[in-house]
């Protein structure tokens, strides 16, 4: 067990990243110390793949899916912070976005479950769907915010960044595990 002083310090940088994905919080507000990026990509690849292993019906080949997840998406944030000259902002940015994707893994991972689980009921698929939607909007939205703070741009810029990197990122999912294959 973690001394009473870790621990606090745990619980409160666990604060930050709720405040964070609830659009409270940026990246300036985690302490900036180099420890903490590789921590929290961590942390987040470790509870994706344990809500994905929970759910074992959800994906075949979750495990390698989440890690190049993670890759992706720290060497996307790394080329944008680096084309806008900010690259100094990196290990807060990233830090941010993977304490808000470890934060938002689970209600995402449960919303794909019960799209899976409900496929053949109209009501409860519908439902699922409106969580899912829900759920990928908020998590939008917090990357924007991030990004916003990150880059200092408008919010619809960087809600517009957001939405290329999950698309790209979609595609480029699509093509190296179809599920068809």
């Amino acid at each position: 067990m973690p001394p009473p002083q870790s621990r606090s310090a745990l619980v409160s940088l666990a604060r930050i990243y709720f405040d964070i994905a609830l659009w409270r919080r940026g990246p300036q507000d985690l302490p900036a110390v180099g420890i903490l990026l590789p921590l929290t990509i961590g942390v987040y690849v470790l509870i994706s793949i344990a809500l994905g292993e929970l759910m074992p019906q959800l994906r075949s080949g979750w495990a390698p899916q989440v890690l190049a997840d993670a890759g992706f998406l720290a060497l996307w944030y790394w080329l944008l912070l680096q084309l806008a000259r900010r690259r100094e902002r990196y290990a807060q940015t990233a830090a941010a976005l993977f304490g808000l994707q470890t934060v938002l893994a689970a209600p995402s991972i449960v919303f794909a479950w019960l799209l899976q689980r409900f496929a053949n009921d109209a009501l409860w698929l519908t439902l699922a769907y409106s969580g899912a939607l829900a759920v990928l909007v908020w998590t939008l939205v917090a990357i924007g915010h991030v990004l916003r703070s990150a880059l200092e741009r408008s919010l619809g810029l960087c809600l517009m960044l957001a939405f290329l990197q999950m698309l790209v990122e979609e595609l480029m999912f699509l093509t190296l595990f179809d599920p068809r294959s």
